[in-house]
């Protein structure tokens, strides 16, 4: 039998089932307080899209093939949530939640396990774990529950791995290894980045080991190599399975591909990760508690920036609660092992990030790559508590933890406002989209914009787009990229290319077929531009305004059955405010329906809606000239011209393409160009 791993001389007493019971409810108080207020208004994102297009369109084993060039396990663990979640965005906010919160638990298990005299120390390291407020993808629930699936599995290993090494019977702690092992393999498999953990588990193992053997034993090697033989062996498999058999389709888990790196010249480049991996660890455990905070408070509103602070001081008078009440003279009682927090802590945040940097990745506050501090939020905690503990006196301990606390919450706050903010966006531009176009054309590429927000990938736009007016088509037939210099280009152009997505999925593109839909702010609505009629929002960025006259706006298909966003991914349609009027008005013009647009001026006047760019009356200024309301026209120039700047634009641009004949296009211009 294993020797137990605090011998019975100094063996605490264990810890209250009350005291655990109110460490895992201030745990569920934080959780909620930090990621539960705006939940239901969370959304899709990013690499959401093309698997929910995927899930949805091909049934849930095409998910399978989607990762199978590069993690097959995960794909297998996404195809199961999805046949349990779908494509309902709240069901995955409610499972990332989930996760979070276990796994804050596994965290609390294993630094009960290890300093069980340390109520406070041990549960102020599960809460930092738990709300650390540099990894800001949690909103991302869809994409990232994959993440925190593969890390709360390591962290549950870690936890049954010292459980195992206390007294048991050999039946136990043969169970209580083996479920270690099955957790391990399941967050290697998961993600295989997350395997610096393992470094942690020798140590605690080495701990075990070494720490409490009497100076007269022997043989302290051989007891290290017995507890560690069950998970160095499937490790090893896991690593040559990893190295030598899997075939990766990808670059960046490519092993062939990350060693061809250092090829040129390995000493230097090993020397530069280094330095990287030391400039992410001030990052990670310093940084990501001021940085990330910075831009996300700034943007907030005064009511936001209330509510968030009203958030921090609750978590923050729940965490002193806690402290001062349940626990009075742990801070005062010296005994707190600061020294082993601080080198454990050290230790696990280092060997966290280094298959990272290794392999050519790094930590960056921006495009989703704060994901890399997510598994290095143990070793972080463990390194502040040991800080905090180290370095201040026990008074002002649970001060400045509960001002931690307080101002991680304030941040995931401020985080879930950006975040839920961009999924407003998303939602209103496919509904706007919908009014304008009721179909379009297979083959059409969407280059699209979002007032707040810009797209890393085709696939946001492609996968929403296809899964609108393509409902069930296994083969994506409207095509889509990113707004950028090389694609205004390739529109230039007239490029035909395919986009091939993870072995499953091939899009043509052809650039002789853009439709550029750009929605420059949220004081304008989305604007289609059209070739032939442009109109430009005051606000259009140059780089859009150069892609007006390649945008096709025939591409749409106005007279055919309007296309409904799903009710169950982009919720119910929006209130019908100036945008519909504005959007409902322009298919009207594209239609010919002038009569209609004149009706839709008159019910929007009624309701007394205006639009934010003056651009926006265009449609209703050529419906009451086609409809022979000439002073409704202009009524409408005169509205235009309110903004002298924006007058001269279209003026500018306007061509006969949306008049009955040159006489009113004479007549337009005159009222239009001639308003002073």
């Amino acid at each position: 039998m294993a020797p137990p791993i605090v011998p019975p001389s100094v063996r605490p007493r264990s810890t209250p089932s009350r005291d655990l019971w109110t460490a895992i409810g201030l745990l569920t108080v934080v959780a909620l307080l930090a990621y539960a207020p705006l939940l239901a208004r969370l959304g899709f994102y990013r690499d959401d899209w093309y698997q929910i297009w995927a899930g949805d369109t091909l049934g849930p084993g095409s998910i399978i093939t989607l990762f199978s060039i590069d993690r097959p396990v995960m794909g297998y663990l996404y195809a199961a949530a999805f046949r349990l979640l779908g494509d309902a965005p709240l069901g995955w906010q409610l499972y990332a939640l989930g996760l979070r919160w276990i796994g804050a638990l596994g965290a609390l298990w294993l630094a009960r396990r290890l300093w069980p005299r340390q109520p406070l120390a041990t549960t102020s390291i599960a809460v930092l774990f738990l709300i650390y407020p540099g990894f800001l993808q949690q909103p991302n629930a869809n994409t990232f529950s994959n993440h925190l699936f593969g890390y709360t599995a390591e962290i549950f290993s870690l936890a049954l791995t010292v459980e195992s090494l206390r007294p048991t019977s050999p039946a136990r702690r043969f169970g209580l290894v083996a479920l270690a092992v099955l957790a391990a393999l399941g967050s290697w498999l998961t993600y295989e980045y997350m395997i610096g953990l393992e470094a942690l588990r020798y140590w605690l193992l080495a701990r075990h080991a070494f720490r409490w053997e009497s100076a007269a034993r022997k043989g302290r090697w051989t007891d290290l190599l017995a507890v560690s033989a069950p998970f160095l062996i499937p490790l090893a498999g896991f690593l040559v399975y990893r190295l030598f058999f899997f075939q990766a389709g990808r670059e960046s888990v490519d092993v062939a591909q990350v060693l061809a790196g250092y090829q040129a010249a390995p000493v230097h480049e090993l020397g530069r990760r280094m330095i990287a991996l030391g400039q992410d660890f001030v990052e990670a455990v310093l940084l990501g508690w001021t940085v990330p905070s910075q831009d996300l408070l700034s943007s907030m509103t005064t009511r936001e920036l209330v509510s968030g602070l009203a958030l921090a001081a609750a978590a923050a008078v729940a965490f002193l609660a806690y402290a001062r009440r349940s626990h009075p003279a742990v801070d005062s009682a010296g005994d707190v092992p600061h020294r082993e927090l601080l080198l454990m802590g050290a230790f696990t945040v280092v060997a966290s990030l280094a298959p990272v940097i290794l392999t050519g990745r790094d930590i960056r506050w921006a495009s989703a790559f704060d994901r890399y501090t997510l598994h290095a939020t143990l070793g972080i905690g463990v390194l502040i508590v040991g800080l905090v503990f180290a370095g201040l006196r026990p008074g002002s301990r649970s001060v400045v933890l509960g001002f931690l606390v307080g101002f991680a919450v304030l941040t995931h706050y401020g985080n879930a406002v950006a975040w839920s903010t961009f999924w407003s966006e998303q939602r209103q531009f496919w509904w706007q989209l919908a009014w304008r176009a009721p179909d379009l054309q297979s083959g059409t590429v969407l280059l699209t914009t979002l007032p707040s927000q810009r797209y890393f990938e085709d696939y946001e736009v492609w996968g929403p787009a296809n899964l609108i007016y393509r409902p069930g088509q296994a083969n994506p037939t409207i095509a889509s990229e990113v707004m950028e210099e090389l694609t205004a280009a390739k529109a230039r152009l007239g490029v035909r290319e395919v986009r091939s997505m993870r072995v499953l999925i091939g899009i043509p593109r052809d650039y002789n077929q853009t439709l550029v839909a750009a929605w420059p702010s949220t004081g304008s609505c989305l604007h289609v531009l059209d070739r032939e009629q442009l109109e430009f929002p005051a606000s259009l960025s140059s780089l859009v305004r150069s892609l007006g006259s390649y945008s096709d706006a025939s591409l749409i298909l106005p007279r055919a059955a309007p296309a409904q966003p799903p009710s169950r991914i982009f919720g119910p349609e929006p209130e019908r405010s100036w945008c519909w009027y504005y959007q409902t008005a322009s298919l009207a013009r594209q239609r010919g329906e002038w009569e209609r647009i004149v009706q839709l001026a008159d019910e929007a006047d009624r309701l007394d809606v205006r639009p934010g760019d003056p651009t926006e009356w265009m449609p209703f200024f050529h419906g009451y000239l086609n409809a022979g309301r000439t002073d409704g026209a202009r009524q409408m120039a005169t509205r235009i011209g309110a903004d002298d700047l924006v007058r001269h634009d279209l003026c500018d641009h306007l061509t006969p393409h949306y008049f009955l004949d040159e006489a009113t296009y004479a007549l337009g211009r005159s009222l239009l160009c001639g308003v002073r």
